[in-house]
């Protein structure tokens, strides 16, 4: 099984989940991006087990994430491949443990 392709990434918020970027992953590289932001990384993949890291860079209006409000910060997400096209797990910000985000990505298809 492959989690290379475009996939949905969403956070668990106070009103539900939120749609808050399109990820890329191919050959261990980790792409994102949404109105606000980019981010770039890598990623490992094992079994079911994922795990990427990744170096965000917010323009424009810079959101709080992670309990700080910074243009640029580091990311980790580690979780497991539920089924084909669900990933789940937890995000946070590698310079701050006391925050952590509950984290879904969604298939949206091969890329090429």
């Amino acid at each position: 099984m492959s989690v290379e392709g475009a996939w949905k990434v969403e956070v668990m918020g106070p009103h539900g989940w939120e749609r808050i970027a399109t990820a890329l992953l191919k050959d261990g590289r980790y792409f994102g991006a949404s109105a606000d932001h980019y981010s770039t990384g890598s990623y490992e993949f094992s079994d079911d087990s994922i795990t990427w890291d990744a170096h965000v860079n917010q323009y424009g209006k810079v959101r709080a994430v992670y309990g700080s409000k910074k243009r640029q910060i580091n990311v980790r997400f580690e979780g497991r491949l539920k089924k084909e096209d669900k990933i789940v797990g937890r995000s946070r910000a590698t310079d701050n443990n006391k925050f952590d985000l509950k984290t879904r990505l969604i298939r949206l298809g091969d890329i090429d």
